[in-house]
């Protein structure tokens, strides 16, 4: 952490705290409000409910793992930043076909 110079207040540690903790939970949460956009329908629909909540700690962990694991921050950040955009939009296309 030598060559951790203070630069305000988005250091390479609280980068990798924000983009690990608040952020990879709402790309969790995004990426399951997006699931019924990737996953065909089910016989009753069920798959829609199932899916999402049993893969929400995988890509959670994912996410995290990746945030706190990357060597480049600015990288990491705009990845995430594009994995929630994508979510977002998958979401919104989802509203306006119901």
């Amino acid at each position: 952490m030598a060559n951790q110079i203070d630069r305000g207040w988005f250091t390479t540690r609280r980068t990798r705290w924000l983009l690990g903790g608040p952020m990879a939970v709402l790309i969790a949460i995004l990426a399951m409000g997006a699931m019924p956009l990737w996953f065909p329908a089910g016989a009753a629909g069920v798959d829609h409910l199932i899916f999402p909540l049993i893969l929400f700690p995988a890509l959670w962990a994912a996410v995290f793992f990746y945030a706190i694991l990357a060597e480049n921050m600015r990288r990491a950040a705009l990845v995430m930043t594009a994995l929630a955009l994508v979510n977002a939009a998958c979401i919104a296309v989802l509203w306006t076909m119901s």
